[in-house]
């Protein structure tokens, strides 16, 4: 059987699916151009997919007739047709938390980076707004006697008295303060508040669709969204939904001076509302990893936004994702081929499937 692979796979899963599903997993660029080039009898020789970004849709898998397994290497398998695939038996697993760890790390440095202007002013540097026209008098500080002030050991002060001076204008908050708010509590949102847990004065989390006990027992505060909003310092987005989650309401509601941080999904906030809090000084500032329109058109008024910390959808961007999801992958498809196995727990997106799947596809005496 014939598996197309366009994605990340350490060299110990690829061997291990190879030796124990007898599958042959060739690497291309895309599936989809792989199909356009195969002759019809090996088109229906291709029985799995291994993908991370590249669309699998109807007509795709119309093209496929002996297709019967997806594997989609995110965390939600967005760029799947799942209603298609459904239709047509095929069955589809992805990988849920495999750059949670990676999408936590990033979290706490947009916090960081908020909280304390470190990203906005390095702009100001490199991009010659805080810099001086001639050689600098006292390492770019306004002059003082040698005897008070050691070389180095100065406040950034501009020639122009009139300019603001970069001690004042980046005055941040410590984290030991904050209390902080986290929004969804999946895989990554579990990760963030353990990041925070033993840095800030407080971790709140809110989930509709998690028990508060869950939360208490993780060691977090489980507070409903309307009363997270008006006390929390920092909130941090991680729900999945295609909803807006945070709106014109929702940020009114907001601690004033508060920081706002969004590495989940561009559809849960309402960013021109987000940059109307920002310009009115309700909020002292905002972090975002994702965006209505990725790149950023360069018209957007985002870019205009002086209190905005924005990176390029990096948060899950890491050397050990690949690691992860590789793995992740590797026990999914292990239960899914398990005999007699009821997939409780394993990463599969349409369950419905499991009697008639498991009827075609695994062999009664097969170990897993």
């Amino acid at each position: 059987m014939l598996a197309l692979v366009n994605a990340s796979l350490t060299p110990d899963a690829a061997d291990a699916l190879a030796r124990e599903r007898s599958w042959e997993l060739r690497p291309v660029d895309s599936v989809a151009a792989a199909v356009d080039a195969m002759p019809a009898a090996e088109r229906r020789s291709v029985g799995v997919l291994i993908v991370e970004a590249e669309p699998v849709d109807a007509p795709l898998l119309s093209r496929l007739a002996g297709l019967h397994l997806i594997a989609c290497l995110r965390g939600d398998p967005v760029n799947v047709d799942v209603t298609a695939a459904t239709a047509r038996g095929v069955l589809v697993v992805h990988a849920p938390g495999r750059n949670a760890e990676a999408v936590a790390d990033f979290t706490l440095g947009l916090c960081l980076a908020a909280a304390r202007g470190i990203a906005i002013s390095h702009h100001a540097i490199v991009s010659g707004e805080l810099t001086a026209d001639g050689p600098a008098d006292g390492a770019g500080t306004a002059p003082a006697s040698p005897a008070r002030i050691a070389p180095g050991d100065v406040i950034w002060r501009p020639a122009d008295p009139d300019a603001p001076v970069p001690y004042q204008v980046y005055r941040g908050r410590e984290l030991s303060r904050l209390t902080v708010g986290v929004v969804g509590f999946g895989a990554i949102g579990q990760a963030v508040a353990r990041r925070f847990g033993g840095l800030v004065h407080e971790v709140h989390v809110a989930d509709p669709a998690i028990a508060a006990e869950v939360i208490k027992d993780r060691g977090f505060i489980p507070t409903p969204l309307a009363e997270l909003l008006p006390i929390a310092d920092v909130i941090s987005l991680h729900a999945r939904s295609a909803a807006t989650v945070i709106g014109r309401p929702e940020l009114a509601r907001m601690k004033p001076g508060g920081i706002l941080i969004n590495t989940a999904r561009a559809t849960v906030l309402d960013y021109d509302a987000l940059q109307e809090s920002l310009r009115s000084g309700r909020l002292a500032a905002a972090a975002l990893d994702v965006f209505p329109e990725e790149p950023i058109p360069a018209r957007s008024p985002l870019l205009g936004q002086p209190n905005l910390t924005m990176t390029p959808h990096l948060a899950g961007a890491t050397a050990e994702v690949g690691t992860w999801q590789s793995e992740i992958l590797l026990a999914a498809i292990r239960g899914v081929y398990a005999p007699k196995s009821d997939w409780d727990g394993l990463p599969v997106r349409n369950r419905e499937l499991r009697a008639t799947w498991t009827q075609r596809h695994v062999r009664p005496g097969e170990s897993s």
